[in-house]
């Protein structure tokens, strides 16, 4: 594992997609910085992280090859390594909100940004990008965000959880083709937010509507049951949870 530290960055995410373009990463490389100027996250939000108090790094991993199809797992594996690592470290509620917030106590914590490189038919390479909430004591006018200093109450090392967590996560992405997809997803599935539980969500439209999350199918699609008995499938950025 090579680790590149940065002062300051616009992205991570962006500046390890620079190096793969050249031709100049090894496998397994690191890119950790105490500042992201624009970092991203899903929906093309804007990941908002605190310097020298949050995690902010991307990761690249080359792959044996993942049809495009099945690239969700890759997310999945992500999301329950960082998750397995954090459930070591405290005890309390870590969570998955889908397709791959990471959650603790029913807050947000962190997020996860993948991008896939492919080649050919399939994808042979991954970016991921991790924004962790770890030493923060406070958020302005963000409610539903936490850091895992605020469950626990103890403050963490975070250049060893850097190392850590990177460590989990690249075990796990080796570990890839050794599992198949169902036990990847009952593992997801038992570590996935509200599942199970009557919750609010708004269209991409405005419109609110509740529902029972049930899971997701291999394509990553969430899996509903409506009030009026109707089950159905979303994709990302179809839907967003009210909570």
């Amino acid at each position: 594992m090579n680790i590149i530290k940065l002062n300051a960055t616009d992205s991570t995410n962006t500046y390890l997609a620079v190096l793969a373009k050249d031709g100049a990463l090894q496998d397994e490389v690191v890119v950790v910085t105490n500042h992201q100027e624009k970092g991203r996250g899903q929906r093309d939000a804007i990941w908002q992280s605190q310097s020298f108090k949050s995690l902010t790094f991307s990761v690249f991993k080359r792959l044996d090859g993942v049809a495009p199809q099945q690239q969700f797992v890759i997310s999945m594996t992500v999301s329950i390594a960082i998750v397995t690592y954090l459930q070591k470290q405290m005890a309390t509620a870590i969570q998955i909100k889908w397709p791959n917030d990471i959650m603790a106590e029913g807050k947000k914590c962190g997020g996860i940004l993948i991008e896939n490189q492919l080649r050919g038919t399939t994808i042979k390479a991954t970016i991921i990008g991790v924004g962790l909430n770890v030493n923060e004591e406070h958020f302005k006018n963000l409610p539903q965000a936490t850091s895992l200093f605020l469950v626990s109450g103890g403050k963490f090392d975070l250049e060893l959880m850097l190392l850590e967590i990177t460590s989990e996560i690249f075990t796990a992405l080796n570990q890839l083709n050794n599992r198949t997809f169902s036990e990847t997803r009952l593992r997801y599935e038992q570590l996935l937010f509200k599942k199970g539980v009557r919750s609010n969500f708004k269209r991409s439209d405005g419109t609110e509507f509740s529902g029972i999350i049930t899971g997701v199918d291999p394509m990553g699609r969430l899996e509903m049951d409506l009030p009026d008995g109707k089950s159905l499938k979303f994709q990302n950025k179809e839907i967003e949870m009210v909570y």
